[in-house]
């Protein structure tokens, strides 16, 4: 192996981890610390049914995230709901058991399967449980371990424990016809902003590094275009070419999706060296391709 090919593998090394250190850690990991928010919440979650309420007992939904996977999630769980009508809404936690006996025989609805993309719980699957029974106020029961109940935007916190516990989400005298949207989530932790903030500086060193390693390679004298079209290359032979061109492949990679946000910089590099290959514009056209779709997206979700 020559020294050139050991700088180009290392450069374009150096190259990929800063872009993942960078996208996939640091700014990651700083968007999802305190500084951004107190907890990490879903996009609200419209629940309506007909019954006089609905339970969950899967304690994973409380802990709903987006938080970076190598973060195990905390204890410390929010809810937050807003009744939709002018009911007053009733949220509570208690034992599973507890609840089971006082909505037995009562008309309640159960999620027993749910589903989430990104920021948004996209699919929910209810059980319905039938029965004729009134139940008194849930207020008025003592076993809930947290509670909250009111008008306007209610926000319940618990510790997560262990032992098997139920959400029960209802109209605040216990009549039929929930209708609340509500947000899950956990709270942000305090050691995601230094994370974040190591793994970009060290991402950034990297990426520069690593940009500045093969830039700063004379181009060799025998290189010659290996496929031309009416004279003109159309297949990148210096070394930034080659990178700009495995960076675009890199978008379709889950893990290194930020990668897209480097192919600017390396059509810099190539274009600072003379290279003038078509496929050197790809990565920029990708980027532009894909962020405009993502601000269309923005877009139509804010109603524009």
């Amino acid at each position: 192996m020559t020294r050139r090919t050991r700088v180009i593998g290392l450069g374009t090394g150096l190259v990929l981890v800063g872009l993942v250190l960078v996208f996939n850690f640091g700014l990651t990991s700083l968007l999802h610390s305190p500084v951004f928010g107190e907890y990490n919440l879903s996009d609200p979650l419209t629940i309506e049914v007909s019954s006089r309420a609905v339970v969950n007992d899967d304690v994973e939904l409380l802990r709903w995230n987006t938080m970076p996977d190598f973060i195990s999630p905390p204890d410390d769980v929010r809810v937050e709901g807003v009744a939709a009508g002018s009911e007053t809404l009733f949220m509570g936690i208690a034992p599973a058991d507890a609840v089971a006996g006082y909505l037995d025989g009562v008309a309640h609805d159960e999620i027993t399967a749910w589903d989430s993309m990104q920021d948004d719980i996209v699919e929910v699957v209810y059980t319905m449980n039938e029965g004729t029974t009134d139940p008194t106020a849930p207020g008025t029961k003592g076993f809930w371990v947290a509670s909250v109940s009111g008008s306007g935007e209610q926000t319940l916190d618990w510790t997560i424990q262990s032992g098997e516990w139920a959400l029960v989400i209802m109209n605040a005298d216990g009549s039929p016809g929930v209708s609340a949207d509500v947000r899950f989530g956990v709270a942000t932790l305090s050691s995601l902003f230094p994370i974040g903030l190591a793994s970009l500086v060290v991402g950034l060193v990297a990426l520069i590094g690593g940009g500045r390693l093969v830039t700063s390679l004379p181009s060799r004298p025998d290189e010659t275009p290996r496929w031309t079209l009416r004279g003109r290359s159309v297949l990148p032979t210096t070394v930034e070419g080659r990178v700009a061109v495995l960076c675009a492949v890199l978008l379709f990679v889950p893990f290194t999706s930020g990668a897209m946000f480097g192919a600017p910089i390396f059509l810099f590099l190539g274009v600072r060296k003379g290279d003038r290959s078509v496929l050197l514009v790809l990565p920029l056209l990708v980027s532009i391709i894909v962020i405009g779709l993502i601000a269309m997206l923005v877009w139509g979700i804010l109603g524009g």
